[in-house]
């Protein structure tokens, strides 16, 4: 592998990273107890050694392995939580991606921090259907109603941090999102 594609890697989880972390602090701040959970956390060493891994259901299990563990202690609960970003709507996420999910990880909520209107939606991989492509304002729920302990303006802070470092200055509108729909 050439440096180049080495260091696109590397900015690929950097900016993975930034936005899993946007996402466990909004939860934080809201009063959710968050810990790391993903491969990438607990077996930071593993990344490289993945990629060229044979496919298998041990390989596909580490590789979609959640990126959060999130506690609500008001009920009581724990929930595993993966964090995509696109920059792009409507969101692309590979049916073999949601395919993983639903046999390895069927409990968790899959969020999404896409462009368009709240930004961070979320839903549970186990009410997603596999299909070729995902519209997070179809199929996702907005991130608060999931996360129902999450405030509106927290979202709003948020939102504007997400978009800066998607170097996107203002969501698109859902009409406008709408019309591009192809």
């Amino acid at each position: 592998m050439s440096n180049s594609d080495e260091a696109k890697i590397h900015d690929y989880f950097l900016k993975g990273n930034i936005f899993r972390e946007i996402v466990k602090v909004m939860l934080e701040k809201s009063g959710y107890t968050v810990y790391p959970y993903g491969y990438e956390s607990a077996l930071p060493d593993v990344k490289s050694k993945l990629r060229d891994a044979r496919d298998s259901k041990t390989t596909r299990r580490i590789k979609s392995s959640p990126d959060l563990l999130v506690y609500d202690d008001q009920i009581n609960d724990l929930m595993l939580v993966e964090v995509k970003m696109r920059s792009r709507a409507p969101p692309q996420i590979k049916p073999r991606e949601i395919e993983n999910y639903k046999e390895f990880w069927n409990d968790c909520i899959l969020v999404v921090v896409v462009p368009v209107d709240n930004i961070f939606y979320a839903q549970r991989i186990s009410e997603l259907e596999t299909k070729q492509v995902y519209y997070s304002i179809k199929e996702f729920k907005k991130f608060q109603d999931i996360f129902t302990r999450v405030r509106t303006e927290d979202i709003s802070h948020y939102k504007d941090i997400a978009l800066q470092n998607m170097k996107i200055h203002k969501p698109y509108s859902t009409y406008r999102y709408r019309q591009r729909r192809y």
